[in-house]
């Protein structure tokens, strides 16, 4: 793996959450998408965003990244609205490339100097670096000349993650990215967080996975069109919010192996006795 060294904007020189939401509302026509949700997220943290369908999951990651407007309320990134912070990656679920298209890995990790250097220059040496280390830390380096209709789904999502890497984004937004992979490639995704954690990079991450979330994350956001709870894993993931959060459709059974959680996407996630995984 190259040593070169990814540089994101230093975390601690500003006052701002890294993402705040204050009294916001969206509308999709008469339909109530997000209601007065509220919520102030730190710098550098590593955050599940989880809730039932149709909780709204994909409308907050709308709303941060600048795709989408609030119908009322206010809603910034580090201090900026969000169509003006320039250091934000959004990897939906639908990244997706025309694979008959003639660009291989190396080009598509590419696109992400574009944004640092305008459509009138050309990438130099520093660039092609940047590509290189970050190609590396998804572990696709090796495949930098496969075109893009030779990748599994999986391949496929780490080189979305690397052209994220490449441009030094400093809030990753990261929708479902584990659907349809397979084990060996979501944990090469978690080893890939935890690097770009290290870096002071902000994440992001909406899963449908309880037990991925208490396990893997430094703090969860619960929602359904609200903020049902923020905070780490054992504060937020209490049977009271879960069922204020799921309500009929998630059930939460205390069992001789611990507690089990069975969730709306058919999901079975065994907790230890005190809400902890065990």
């Amino acid at each position: 793996m190259s040593d070169t060294r990814m540089h994101h904007g230093s975390q601690d020189e500003s006052p701002h959450p890294a993402v705040e939401l204050q009294q916001v509302n969206v509308f999709y026509g008469n339909t109530l998408a997000l209601e007065d949700f509220s919520l102030a997220i730190e710098q550098g943290v590593r955050v599940a965003v989880v809730g039932p369908n149709g909780a709204g999951k994909s409308t907050f990651f709308n709303l941060v990244s600048g795709l989408l407007s609030a119908t009322r309320g206010v809603v910034t990134v580090h201090g900026h609205a969000p169509g003006q912070y320039l250091c934000l990656a959004y990897v939906t679920q639908a990244s997706q490339l025309d694979l008959n298209f003639p660009v291989n890995v190396w080009d598509v990790a590419m696109m992400g100097r574009m944004g640092k250097l305008g459509l009138l220059h050309r990438p130099g040496e520093a660039d092609r670096a940047l590509v290189s280390a970050s190609l590396a830390r998804v572990g696709m380096l090796e495949h930098a000349q496969r075109q893009i209709g030779e990748l599994s789904g999986g391949q496929r999502q780490r080189l979305f993650l690397a052209r994220a890497l490449v441009q030094e984004a400093e809030l990753l937004l990261l929708d479902e990215p584990f659907a349809g992979l397979d084990v060996p490639a979501q944990e090469q995704i978690l080893k890939t967080l935890d690097d770009v954690q290290a870096l002071g990079v902000t994440v992001l991450f909406a899963t449908h996975d309880l037990e991925l979330a208490s396990e893997h994350f430094d703090r969860v956001l619960l929602v359904n069109r609200r903020c049902i709870a923020y905070g780490t894993p054992q504060a937020v993931l209490t049977p009271k919010n879960l069922a204020e959060a799921y309500g009929g459709h998630l059930q939460v059974l205390n069992t001789a192996e611990g507690r089990v959680v069975i969730g709306d996407s058919g999901g079975h996630h065994e907790h230890g006795a005190q809400g902890q995984h065990g």
